[in-house]
This record gives C-alpha cells, structure tokens and sequence, in this order.
C-alpha cells in the first residue's frame, strides 16, 4: 500500500509510523521512541540546530540529512503486512537504501534498529523452516541464518534475541557448527543481561555447553544456577561433569532435583539409578524411584524398580511392580519377558513359558534377541531339558564370544549335565583372553576337582585368591564376600581332604577356612563343614568336631541337601579320623540335540 504525498497529508504518515512502531515492539521486545523523527521532519525548516549527523551534515542542512526519508517512510509502511521472506527482504532493501541515502541522527537510530528487527524475523523464519528441509538445504539455511543475525546485531549491538539464535544454531548437532561464535555471543549477552537472571542463567547453561575447559564449564553452571536455581539443564549439565570428576554424591543430588521437577525423564532416572546400582546403594534407588512414581506413575519407573527388586532377591515386590506396569501397557513384550524372568526366579514355569509366548506372539522380531534366548535357555533347565538349555546357551555363547557371562553359562550347564571336562574346555577358552577372570579360575577349579585334577584345581584356586585381593569384612560388599568365600572355602576343603599327601596342608587350609567362615558369619553349613575338616587336618578333633557339629545342625535346620554327607563327615572326626574325598565324575557322552531338534517352549 503506497500512500501518494498529494491525497494524504503528511500527518496520516506519523500514525502509520506509531503503528510500525507498535510492532515492531512486539516482534524485537525494544522501546522505541515513536513519532519524534517525523516531528523533527515537520518542523521549521529554519532550524538553527548545529548538530552533524553521521554524515556530518549540520542542522542547516536537514533536508540533505534526510534524503532517505522518503524510503524509510516508505518501509515503515511496508512493515506492517510483510510476513513472507520477499517482503522482509523487501523492507530491508527499502532501510538500507535510507541509511545510504542520508537520514539525521534519530531516524538512523530508528532505521538501524528496525533493520535488525528485520532480519531477526527473517533469520528466525529461516530457522525454523530447517525443521521441514532435509540434508543441505538445512545446512544452507542455518548459514543464511546466522548470517541475518551477525547484520541485525551489528545494526542493534543490543538485540538479545539475535545473539540466542546465534548460539542455538552454532548448537546444533549438524557440521559447520562454531563453538568460538557460540562462547562469543554468550559472552555478550551474558554482559547485557544482569537484570534478567532467569535469561542469563540459560546463557551461562549455553556458553558452559561451549567451553572445552572443565572447570570453566563447571564455574559457567554454577553460576547458571546461581541465577537461576531450578535451571535444570544446567542442574543435569552439572551432575554429568561431577560424575565424571567422581563427585558421585553432589552428582546424585542434582539429578534427584532434576527428576523431582521432572519425574518423566527417563533418561536422568537412568542415570541416577544407575550411578547409585554402581555404588551398591540399591535401597536408595529403590527409594528415588518411589518418589518419582509418586510424583508421576508410569510404566518405564515401575520396570526399573522391579530390577532392584529383583536383584535383592525380593521377587514378590518385583512380580507387584511388573503387574502395574503391564496394566499400563499390556503388550509390551520387553515388560512380559521381565516378568517371565521373575516367575522362574520363583520356579513357576507355567507363567513364565505364557508370557513368553504372548511376547513373542505380539512382537515375533524379539525371538533372535539375546534375552530371549536367555530366557528359553532357563525355561528349557526349569523343566530338565537340558540339552535344549544347552544348545541355547552355546548359542548365545558363538554369538558374542567376548561376553564372559555366556560362557561361563554355558560351563555351568555342561558342569550340571556331567560334562566337566567340556566345562574346562569352554573356561580355558574364556581365561586366554580373561586369564585374570575371577569366576571362571574357580569354576574351572570346581570342574578340575570334580574329574580328580586336585593339583591344576589347586593352582586355580590360589589364582582366583590373588585375582580377589585382600577382602575384609570391614570394607566390602555382600558379593564380593560371598564370591571371596566361596573361594577361599574350596581352596580350603582340597588341601584339608586331598587323598594326595603331597597337596595337603593342614596349615594353609586351616587359614583359609577361618577367612571364609567368618566372611558367610560362622551362618553357611558347608563352609563350617570345612573349617572342621583343616582342624581335623590339623590334627585338633576337638575342634572339628565342634565345627562339624555345628555344621550338621544348621544343615539340619535349612534342609541341607547334604545333610547326610554331613553327619557322615561329623563321625568320622568323632573316631579321630580326618576326611578324605576324591570326585571322580564320569563324562556324560550322550550326544547334544542340535538346534534344530529343539522343542518349542
């Protein structure tokens, strides 16, 4: 819409004006002073003003300093309707063309700041189309972008959001981006914005993402939250670098602030249990995501819960969290398979074998998956095939030949199948790569001892004490003095029981099955068994037979599936007699099913 100078009057102009003024506030959020240029404009052209403008033209001369009037006018109209990219590009030709021209000191003021008003617009138009353009035209359209930007902040050093979009852009995870201009331009805008401490609290979050500095990265988010304490981005920025710089406690305490303003990010939650599972803090997980479950239920919160549970063997718990989270997504086949896991931990093969079919039947992609191989492995033993456990297991074993769990497995069912020397072939292949692996040097000591080899089972058991460490009762956890025991404990009973006189040592066993007795707390009938055997090794009946006796009525008590071999042991060092075993497995030599003979679950 073009006005011509001869039907409208000169006033009709400064109303336009006001109302361009009005909008380009709210576009820019700056206060402009509205009208002053135009009453200048109309005023007497006798003016005795001396004042030069840019151009050094003096007040005597207000005509040659506004020669760019007619087009800033002339802009000013055209920014009310320009919407679309033309029409912005458009208005700035029209400013930049007014700036060249000559305008006095106020209007170039005003033209300078609706110029970077414009590009903002335009640059933040472009910005947002990059959502709906793929590959290089993305790339194409942030460089447009940012170059708007870098002209708006040099007509209006001021322009706060120009210097945001800046950095946003040079953020993005595309190539080209500028970590120097992102460090740069928050810079700035942090020196621009002190009365405004929730803006620059987001710019410090921003220029702390920048630096390559750890402690001036983590003196930026401090200062981030400073300003502004519920400032999670930065609160989760933090908590990542303490967690690096092993800061493990303040590290939780920012992302349990973070999940308490923000239960459902799954992601922090993950996180944060994660870090408190390492610790072997469970009970304190357990009780984080309580608290996010009472802050927002959801299915994800209850599945994690469930594998604490779990893991402290509390599976009536577990079963109650992975019934609410199915009621909350029925077909999920991930929360179906969990469950499964949890009713064989109970022995309940039928509920585990129906939800493994209805999550196999709604999601047939899964049957490949390792956990579901896993979980067919285990149903198959639960129900005494074991030669189908068997098969999946060295399945899973071919598939990742560096994971030390798969093949310790299978080891594990070769050595319940009457396999042992089977079992040592799969664990010497684990120990050449692992040769320091803990519980494949006693496992393969358990199998050696079981076909007779005390010597070579002896040597991997004293590998398996030197690969543990010195465990105290005082600074370790439950695993690692049950695993710790268990070694110790076996150790023991061949060098108290050995028929070989040459690998017996009464003293050295004595040693071990004290540290081992005192590490289950004097409670585990098996290893009270061989703290009885090294005294009667030793030569001191008086105390195996205490220490058998012991063992035999807490065997009594838990039903001890080696009850008997027990009370025989206590009457042998009753007549003054030491205990002497040698296992001598014969190996099973039925063939294997293959994979292919396997019977469905």
């Amino acid at each position: 819409m073009i006005f011509s100078s001869d039907l409208k009057p000169r006033f009709y102009l400064v109303g336009l004006f006001i109302a361009a003024c009005s909008i380009i506030d709210l576009n820019s959020g700056m206060n402009l002073n509205t009208g002053s240029a135009f009453a200048q404009d109309t005023s007497s052209a006798g003016s005795e003003s001396t004042d030069l403008d840019e151009t050094g033209n003096s007040g005597g001369e207000t005509q040659d300093a506004n020669l760019g009037q007619a087009d800033l006018d002339e802009a000013i109209v055209q920014r009310i309707d320009a919407q679309s990219g033309e029409q912005l590009d458009a208005v700035s030709a029209m400013l930049e063309s007014a700036i060249k021209k000559g305008l006095d000191e106020e209007n170039l003021s005003f033209a300078k700041k609706m110029l970077a008003s414009v590009q903002l617009q335009r640059s933040q138009a472009m910005a947002a189309a990059m959502l709906r353009v793929p590959g290089r035209r993305q790339l194409q359209l942030r460089d447009e972008a940012l170059a708007g930007l870098e002209q708006a902040i040099e007509y209006d050093p001021s322009l706060i959001e120009a210097y945001f979009l800046i950095a946003r852009l040079n953020m993005l995870p595309l190539p080209g981006g500028d970590p120097d201009s992102v460090l740069k331009v928050t810079t700035k805008v942090i020196e621009l914005l002190d009365d405004d401490p929730m803006q620059k609290s987001e710019a410090l979050w921003m220029r702390a993402r920048a630096q390559t500095d750890e402690d001036k990265k983590l003196a930026d988010l401090n200062a981030a939250l400073e300003a502004d304490s519920n400032n999670l981005r930065a609160m989760q920025e933090r908590a990542g670098i303490r967690l690096a710089q092993g800061d493990v406690e303040n590290a939780l305490q920012d992302l349990e602030q973070v999940l308490l303003e923000d239960p459902t990010n799954q992601q922090i939650a993950g996180a944060a249990v994660e870090e408190l599972v390492n610790m072997n803090r469970l009970d304190e997980a357990i009780e984080l995501i309580t608290k996010l479950l009472s802050k927002s239920p959801s299915e994800g919160m209850y599945r994690m819960r469930a594998i604490l549970h779990r893991s402290k063997s509390n599976t009536d718990e577990a079963l109650s969290d992975l019934n609410k989270a199915i009621a909350m997504a029925p077909k999920d086949p991930m929360t179906l398979l969990q469950r499964a896991e949890v009713a064989l931990d109970r022995e309940d093969v039928k509920s585990a074998k129906e939800d493994f079919r209805v999550a196999t039947q709604v999601a047939p992609q899964i049957l490949n998956l390792e956990q579901v191989i896993g979980l067919r492995s285990r149903i198959a033993l639960l129900e005494n095939r074991i030669a189908d456990a068997i098969n999946d297991a060295q399945l899973l074993a071919d598939r990742n030949p560096e994971n030390s769990f798969h093949r310790l497995r299978l080891a594990s069912l070769y050595t319940m199948d009457d396999r042992p020397r089977k079992a040592i072939e799969v664990l010497t292949g684990l120990l050449q790569s692992q040769p320091e692996n803990v519980a494949a040097l006693r496992s393969r000591g358990d199998a050696l001892l079981s076909v007779g080899d005390h010597q070579k089972a002896i040597a991997d058991y004293e590998a398996a004490v030197a690969a543990v460490g010195k465990v105290e009762i005082s600074d370790s956890d439950e695993f690692q003095r049950q695993e710790a025991a268990g070694i110790y404990n076996n150790l023991s009973w061949v060098l108290a029981t050995s028929p070989n006189d040459e690998i017996r040592n009464g003293t050295r066993s004595l040693e071990l099955a004290e540290k081992a007795a005192a590490l289950s707390d004097y409670k585990a009938p098996h290893i009270l068994s061989t703290l009885a055997a090294a005294y009667a090794e030793a030569g001191n009946f008086e105390k195996a037979v205490e220490w058998s006796q012991k063992a035999v009525e807490l065997g009594d008590q838990e039903d001890h599936e080696q009850l008997e071999q027990l009370e025989l042991e206590l009457e042998s060092y009753k007549k003054g007699e030491a205990w002497r075993e040698k296992q001598e497995t014969k190996e099973n030599q039925v063939p294997i099913l293959s994979p292919e003979d396997l019977i469905d679950t």
